[in-house]
């Protein structure tokens, strides 16, 4: 090879090695930037699949107990007064490899249709993930339907109803 050759293929991998940092500058940026959900505030409710484009809820599943991102979903929606109730949240980035901040939120709505229980978390999303919120009533349910709402990026994503009896 000649010495033109090798300085060639030297500007080349520069040049994509400063494409590529573009390009993870750019994902960043659009990971840390609130999403118009979070925007609105608290007041107003956003229907959406998703809030942010880098990350989706792919699934949204009632049970027992947590889920391991193997397991396969088992939809349970009766519950017994002395249950504790596990939503697991099933989640997704566009791409494998990328990391993205967020925040998945829950909340768990009685029959009355008041909120008893609201949690949030910061979540680092990189790949297919499975997180998890759990709630108990030490006294025991009161029978009836509730809901649970599933929020990312402050944006109501996912409603399940399940029973108690």
């Amino acid at each position: 090879m000649n010495h033109n050759a090798y300085r060639l293929t030297g500007a080349s991998l520069i040049v994509a090695a400063c494409l590529l940092a573009a390009c993870e500058r750019q994902a960043a940026s659009t990971a840390e930037a609130p999403s118009p959900a979070a925007a609105q505030g608290k007041g107003n409710t956003v229907m959406a699949v998703s809030t942010s484009p880098a990350v989706s809820i792919t699934g949204v599943e009632l049970g027992s107990a947590p889920m391991r991102p193997q397991d396969v979903p088992k939809r349970q929606k009766t519950f017994t007064t002395g249950d504790t109730v596990v939503v697991t949240i099933r989640t997704a980035t566009r791409d494998a490899q990328m990391r993205v901040l967020g925040r998945l939120q829950v909340r768990w709505i009685d029959p009355a249709g008041k909120i008893f229980n609201e949690e949030a978390k910061p979540v680092t999303f990189n790949g297919a993930g499975v997180d998890d919120f759990r709630v108990a009533e030490p006294m025991g349910w009161k029978s009836g339907n509730y809901r649970v709402e599933v929020s990312l990026e402050g944006g109501p994503v996912v409603q399940q109803d399940f029973f108690v009896r």
